[in-house]
């Protein structure tokens, strides 16, 4: 229950209105524990009657009294119920859209090392925990709580009127609660390792999805299929195992409810043989008795699921609670326009490895320069440029920023003032010029079209028949890799940023079309730091800097004549062979 608990903090200012919901719950459980004592008298007067112990205008007074007394009581209960219903209604979705919005907020600024170790499945997942979490909340403030009262109630008037069968329901109270306790609390395993197996297959089902021309073009369907049923086997036997141990506790904790039920009634009923207890008694009684057993399965139930609830808080506290890596310090500030961006010393490990992806890196990249990365796969390259984002701390050394350390800006201000266009373009399912215009908020169309026109992709966007409004599906599928790097350059230029980062911006065009965004790429480039990871070196010849990159270390540095005049060198064999 601490993770529920831990939910509800989120959300401190829904707690009046709660409170609120669980008073009026209050009154509808008096109100249906007053409904039996009504049809007792009912029953108790026309057995006087008959009995001759009133007389007929007595008893019709009386039986007046007790009809009217049921109308004002069901019409009061219907009326208030519907006004229940409908602020519990408005409080759940206003608290779910609360929680769902600052759990996305908490998500947003979770550091990129979370998102490369988990599926995007299995997050999705624990985001969707927000619905379960509350639903169950406010089936407790609502309907289960009426029945809490109308238990409590129920069992007063009861040792009342009838001691023995109010200590008997008295005792079935715990009884039903520890039993599903005990059962709760053995099958809590089950339930974790059953949630985790939900956001694997969810997990399974997202990478299936985004992938699915991969696995199309290998013919991997029975592949996919077969990891996914294998998942979904071992959740089958853990939900048949858990349901199993919670079936066989049903089955005994209903039979002794059963027992319970019908010694009590035998007991009024010999009771009222004796004179001890009227007819009406009887029906009291019985009604009481029901209402007892009806409300207390509803609670144990509760109690039963509260474990599944447990375990969807906790993955979704595990959500939330995910430490943040990269963090703003309390006296960061805004960052001026990059002029000048420095590594010093710079060593770095990521999260959970051992071995070092960059070690003892030290460069320089002045105001207006380019600086190009090369070197194999798995040299730094791309490591360099999540340093310059701050996607990551450095480990060891330091990156400066115009002079000072990258840590002292606010992580904000400092990716606002820098153009990237990745390795993996990702473009969101919405039109091309939403796409583009994402780079800068309040973005007109005609600036939209300016940068396109510079990255030279206005000319395929202007014949589509939707233009600009065209949907370029889930992460870009109806576009060609050479359309999505146009765009993804556009967005860069709209950006107007001071400093410039390019992953292998040209990879995926032509050769008429690389020329054409090389010279949009030149204008962008003018005047401004830039850092550019290329494995085509006829595409960075004209870099101010070429830094070749071996093992997470500098192997060579120059420009690109000065490195070729080195034989023998990684740079002038990797020219060679793509001249070759």
């Amino acid at each position: 229950m601490t993770n529920i608990w831990k939910i509800i903090q989120l959300i401190p200012e829904y707690r009046g209105r709660i409170i609120g919901l669980i008073l009026s719950s209050a009154v509808l459980g008096l109100g249906a524990t007053a409904t039996p004592y009504v049809f007792r008298s009912i029953v108790n007067t026309i057995t006087d009657l008959f009995g001759q112990r009133v007389d007929y205008a007595a008893a019709l007074i009386a039986v007046g009294w007790a009809v009217g007394a049921f109308a004002v009581i069901r019409l009061f209960t219907t009326l208030f119920g519907y006004w229940q219903d409908h602020q519990s209604d408005q409080l759940w979705l206003h608290s779910i859209s609360t929680l769902r919005r600052r759990v996305f907020e908490t998500m947003t600024g979770l550091s990129l090392d979370y998102y490369e170790r988990n599926r995007v499945g299995d997050i999705t997942d624990r985001f969707g925990n927000c619905i379960t979490v509350t639903q169950w909340l406010f089936q407790l403030s609502e309907g289960t709580l009426a029945s809490i009262l109308q238990l409590v109630f129920g069992i007063i008037v009861l040792l009342i009127k009838a001691p023995a069968v109010g200590l008997v329901m008295l005792l079935l109270v715990p009884y039903n609660l520890i039993s599903s306790y005990l059962a709760v609390k053995k099958t809590k395993p089950l339930r974790r390792r059953w949630n985790g197996l939900v956001g694997k297959m969810s997990g399974l089902l997202s990478e299936m999805v985004s992938q699915i021309a991969t696995v199309r073009s290998f013919a991997g369907e029975r592949i996919v299929q077969r990891r996914y049923d294998a998942v979904q086997d071992e959740w089958w036997d853990v939900r048949r195992t858990e349901t199993g141990i919670e079936q066989r506790s049903a089955v005994v904790v209903n039979l002794i409810n059963s027992l319970a039920v019908i010694g009590s009634i035998g007991w009024v009923a010999w009771g009222a043989l004796h004179q001890s207890y009227t007819v009406g008694d009887i029906l009291l009684v019985f009604a009481l008795t029901q209402a007892v057993i009806t409300t207390i399965v509803p609670i144990t139930r509760l109690v039963n699921t509260a474990g599944d609830v447990d375990s969807a808080s906790e993955r979704l506290v595990e959500l939330i609670e995910v430490p943040t890596t990269v963090t703003d310090r309390a006296d960061a500030t805004e960052v001026e326009p990059i002029r000048r961006i420095e590594f010093r010393n710079v060593g770095f490990t990521y999260p959970g490895q051992t071995r070092p992806a960059l070690r003892n890196l030290s460069f320089t990249a002045g105001e207006g320069q380019t600086v190009a990365l090369v070197g194999p796969s798995g040299s730094g390259k791309s490591t360099i440029i999540k340093l310059a984002m701050r996607f990551y701390d450095v480990s060891e050394g330091e990156i400066l920023i115009n002079g000072r350390d990258i840590r002292s800006y606010t992580q904000n201000s400092l990716r606002t003032r820098i153009g990237a266009v990745l390795q993996d373009i990702a473009l969101f399912n919405d039109s091309i010029g939403d796409n583009i215009s994402f780079a800068r908020v309040g973005a007109q169309r005609d600036d939209v079209i300016a940068a396109s026109k510079a990255a030279h992709a206005d000319n395929f966007i202007s014949r589509l028949p939707e233009g600009y409004d065209t949907m370029v599906g889930e992460r870009g599928v109806r576009l060609s890799g050479g359309e999505k790097q146009r765009i993804a350059i556009a967005r860069a230029i709209l950006r107007d940023p001071s400093l410039i980062i390019l992953d292998e911006a040209t990879s995926a065009l032509d050769t008429e079309s690389e020329k054409l965004v090389q010279d949009g790429l030149k204008t962008l480039l003018r005047g401004r730091t830039a850092l550019v990871i290329a494995h085509r070196l006829s595409t960075i010849a004209s870099a101010d800097k070429i830094i070749v990159m071996k093992d997470g270390q500098i192997a060579e540095e120059g420009d690109h004549a000065s490195l070729l005049d080195q034989q023998h060198g990684l740079y002038s064999r990797l020219h060679g062979l793509q001249t070759a």
